[in-house]
């Protein structure tokens, strides 16, 4: 077996430098491979904690209001708190899923679908399917 010798690109050997200059100056950015049992998983573990802690909380409020969605009326409820993916979930299951944002993103939905999502609330085409949702997520 032959010891085979691979030159260092250049970002690698300024890495490779700082490295055994003693490290980084403050404010620069050191970005560190490691290995099997480097303790990877428990910081993916933690990453997922802190995800939950911010976008999972409880519902503290629903602000409900009314909105124009290619000229029609939507009534709309903003949640505060809570889990968007379960409610998202949720109004798929309940009202069959929806395609696009309201706001002309791609894909563009159609006029007149039951509901929508977009810009942290729900927008539903009749009063009845926003008070199933208020009622499903009121604290």
């Amino acid at each position: 077996m032959t010891d085979k010798s691979y030159p260092l690109q250049p970002y690698q050997q300024a890495l490779f430098t700082a490295i055994q200059n003693g490290g980084f100056k403050r404010g620069e950015l050191a970005i560190t491979m490691s290995g099997r049992r480097a303790g990877k998983s428990m910081l993916n573990a933690a990453y997922g904690r802190l995800y939950n802690d911010i976008f999972e909380q409880p519902v503290s409020d629903l602000i409900l209001s009314e909105g124009k969605v290619y000229g029609a009326r939507y009534y709309c409820v903003q949640p505060i708190g809570g889990s968007w993916k379960d409610m998202e979930l949720w109004c798929t299951e309940t009202f069959g899923p929806t395609v696009g944002s309201i706001w002309g993103e791609s894909p563009v939905p159609q006029p007149g679908q039951r509901w929508y999502m977009n810009n942290r609330k729900f927008w539903f085409r009749t009063e009845k399917d926003r008070n199933w949702f208020t009622l499903r997520w009121h604290s």
